[in-house]
């Protein structure tokens, strides 16, 4: 009969834990060290008369971030750089930095009324302001 495990997972081979920390290693460091994500945080609310969409982009100047609405889709682009600096009496200790764009597109339940979305960003939070299309009222259709 032959073994169906033809290699050992014997005690001494600790090579799939140091595989999974090697794995998980780049996401627990940025949270251990502050560091911010190069993505971008979205809350959405609904009321009967609007959605409203709050996205963080700390560190971006309003110029650097563009929102679009085709219909139901809105989709939110900024140019991002991030610098951070460790300093120890004036030899620079770490040094991080990204410099890149980033996006978020989010699908909502309905048409907005495009003329009337509203966009204000206050300390890194960019809040949009996305009125609904007032449905069209179904006609029915009479069958000659």
């Amino acid at each position: 009969m032959r073994n169906p495990m033809p290699y050992s997972l014997s005690a001494s081979t600790d090579i799939l834990p140091d595989m999974f920390h090697a794995f998980l290693r780049p996401i627990r460091q940025g949270a251990e060290d502050g560091a911010v994500g190069m993505g971008m945080g979205v809350d959405l609310t609904e009321s009967d008369a609007d959605f409203v969409l709050k996205a963080e982009i700390p560190g971006v100047p309003k110029e650097d971030i563009s929102v679009e609405v085709d219909d139901n889709i809105v989709t939110i682009r900024a140019n991002k750089e991030q610098n951070k600096e460790d300093k120890n009496e004036g030899r620079v200790i770490r040094q991080e930095r990204f410099w890149g764009q980033i996006e978020r597109t989010i699908a909502l339940s309905q048409s907005i009324n495009e003329p009337e979305v509203r966009a204000t960003y206050q300390n890194g939070l960019l809040t949009l302001t996305l009125p609904k299309k007032a449905d069209r009222e179904h006609r029915k259709i009479q069958i000659e």
